[in-house]
Order: structure tokens, then sequence, then C-alpha cells
């Protein structure tokens, strides 16, 4: 079976980690949590990102959409030997799910271990991978 990407979910999915970011990271979500976990003020963030910053993050997000793509729709993922179908956002939402556990929580708590953030700061970014990822499987894996 061959591994067909849509291109159109591959280019949303893209987008989610900087649309989510630009969301979840905001002052009146998760920003300010975000800025003390981190020892920022708003001065010291200066004024914004570099349009090069935007552009390196596009492609980061893409080679994560990748990833995710390969990961909710490769082999055995779309119908099992009863018919259930895999083919749904839910499913994408699990894989979302268990890759931001069993992927991104271990390398989160490894650097906050050895850059000694705070519980604070894991849980913040945590949750920006866990609404990311769900977010970005569940699109992956309904529009194939």
């Amino acid at each position: 079976m061959e591994n067909k990407i849509n291109y159109l979910a591959l280019a949303l999915s893209t987008l989610i980690p900087m649309v989510i970011g630009f969301i979840y990271y905001h002052p009146k979500v998760a920003g300010t949590a975000w800025m003390q976990a981190n020892g920022f003020t708003q001065e010291s963030l200066g004024k914004g990102p570099k349009p090069i910053m935007f552009l390196i993050a596009l492609i980061l997000s893409f080679l994560l959409s990748m990833f995710v793509s390969f990961n909710v729709t490769g082999p055995g993922q779309e119908v099992d030997a009863n018919g259930h179908s895999f083919v749904t956002f839910q499913h994408g939402v699990f894989h979302g799910v268990i890759l931001s556990v069993v992927f991104v929580a271990p390398i989160l708590g490894t650097m906050g271990i050895f850059e000694k953030k705070s519980m604070k700061w894991f849980l913040v970014n945590e949750g920006y991978w866990l609404i990311t990822l769900c977010l970005m499987g569940g699109i992956l894996s309904a529009w194939r």
C-alpha cells in the first residue's frame, strides 16, 4: 500500500504551529505564564520576531507536518480487520496525544531538568505542543 499525501492538508497542517502559537502565547491566554516561566518581560522580547524567524519556523513546521503525516497515514492506518476506519479526525487527535506524551514530553522534560526550568515552563510548553499536534494529526488523518 502506498502512502499518498494530501498536499492541501499538509499545507494547512504546516500553518497550525504558527497559528496556535499566535493564539496560545498571547498574553491573555498562556503568554504571561510563558514569559514568567522564562524570566522574560515585554521589553526583553523586543519589537517582535524578524521575518527570517517566521521563515525558519515555517520550514520547521513543514518538517514536523511531514513527520506527523507519515505517522497518522502509514501502513495499517486505513481500515482494520473489523472494517473500522482510521481515516478520522479523532484518530489523528489520538496520534497527537501519543506524540506529545511519548515524544515531546521527554524532550521538554530533559531540557527542563538540565536547563533548570520550572514545572510551569514544562506545562505551558507541553500544553502548546499537545494542542498543536492534536490538530495537526486530526487534519492530516481526516483529509487523506
